[in-house]
């Protein structure tokens, strides 16, 4: 979908009483839930039959001209799905017409149930992130007007039903559906309520840390392999700063230090960065590496734990950002990391400046470029531009061994 700029106020927590939270929301018919790149609006046969109707097409003649199968994972398994064709540019579904839908009386359940979805009633974090992409979600004090209304979780609970069962691949319309959640709910007076307080016990995100500007978050999501620490900058929530997995979700009155997994990595730019690693010719003398841009240090600390001192020498971890080292050694175990390990060093500078000090030539195997450009530019654009000029690319080819490798994002 196309992103617009977050409304950014601080997360809260609805850990400690979920009943007490209020979602606000009103469609304003913006047409931008149906708008971005990528867009999958899964469909049955049953949706397709009221769909190929309203188009005033056979069903074989509407699923030759706008749908495609995809392959989806659906509970660990591996299944074809229908979805709607985007437009050639690939920037919206084939049916927005302007701002509105051409098949509005007929669309499909995914989009009846918008915005709620499971994924985004797990946490403030993640309704915040939906109101990034959707205007008639209101998540700021400036948004609130009393005709917008709010609705608790059990006001909406009974959408994010339907389209969990929708999801799951059952052949049926929404308002088939509909019926029969009614008919359910009169043989079983307590299945929303159950499926709420199940809901709730299988996805949850706890606050750690928060303040003004950063947030860090423990998350746990049934099916997933394990839980995780991640760290997000309150304006810029699409952009994880750090993830690393936890071998348990910690106890929430718990101010211990948790047990990170530092055996994987938890985001897939990190497992990216650590390729080269394995096209580094053998050395007489353990290797020495510079991650710029380390944030919570999730990739030094993972290096650090598979590489022994004899392959692995020392690890620059580079952070110019003072608040983010604080969180990195608050909650990330950053200091215990530094107190245990004498490989491991922390620069609190700009990777530029700490090129530039290395007075030796060829003094690093590996050089990991993990920075991002910042809050003035739009979605995620990495690296920055000034760590493309030639000026600092020639720095870092001089500061490199024969044979190493400079890694970007």
């Amino acid at each position: 979908m196309a992103s617009r700029g977050l409304r950014v106020r601080g997360l809260r927590s609805w850990s400690a009483n979920r009943e007490e939270v209020r979602l606000r929301f009103r469609c304003t018919g913006c047409g931008k839930c149906c708008t971005g790149k990528g867009g999958r609006v899964r469909v049955n046969d049953r949706e397709v039959e009221e769909l190929a109707a309203a188009t005033h097409s056979s069903i074989s003649e509407f699923k030759r001209k706008f749908t495609r199968a995809v392959e989806e994972d659906v509970g660990g398994q591996k299944r074809t799905q229908l979805v709607l064709k985007q437009t050639s540019d690939d920037k919206q579904c084939i049916f927005l017409q302007g701002s509105k839908c051409s098949v509005y009386q007929a669309r499909p359940t995914q989009c009846r149930t918008f915005p709620w979805w499971p994924q985004h009633l797990v946490s403030d974090y993640d309704w915040q992130l939906a109101a990034a992409d959707c205007e008639g979600i209101q998540v700021t004090q400036e948004d609130k007007q009393d005709t917008i209304p709010a609705y608790s979780f059990d006001d909406v609970m009974s959408e994010t039903i339907l389209h969990d069962i929708h999801r799951s691949g059952e052949n049926f319309t929404y308002d088939e559906l509909q019926q029969m959640l009614r008919d359910l709910k009169e043989v079983e007076p307590d299945f929303v309520a159950q499926y709420k307080a199940e809901f709730f016990d299988k996805f949850s995100r706890r606050i750690v840390y928060n303040d003004d500007e950063v947030t860090v978050l423990d998350s746990f999501f049934d099916g997933a392999v394990k839980p995780t620490r991640s760290f997000v900058i309150n304006d810029r929530l699409h952009l994880t700063q750090s993830e690393v997995a936890l071998i348990k979700m910690p106890d929430a009155n718990s101010e211990a230090e948790p047990e990170f997994d530092r055996s994987t990595l938890a985001l897939e730019v990190h497992r990216a960065l650590c390729l080269p690693l394995a096209w580094l010719p053998k050395r007489d003398k353990p290797v020495r590496i510079a991650v710029l841009g380390a944030g919570a240090c999730a990739l030094p600390l993972f290096l650090l734990e598979h590489h022994s001192s004899q392959e692995l020498g020392q690890l620059d971890a580079v952070e110019p950002s003072s608040q983010v080292n604080s969180i990195a050694q608050r909650c990330f175990g950053v200091n215990a990391a530094v107190q245990r390990d004498s490989r491991l060093v922390i620069h609190e500078k700009m990777g530029e400046a700490f090129l530039d000090e290395q007075e030796e030539d060829a003094v690093l195997d590996m050089l990991v470029i993990d920075v991002e450009a910042g809050e003035s530019c739009d979605g995620v654009r990495a690296p920055p531009l000034g760590m493309l000029d030639s000026d600092f690319l020639h720095t870092a080819k001089r500061l490199l061994v024969p044979g190493g490798f400079s890694q970007l994002m």
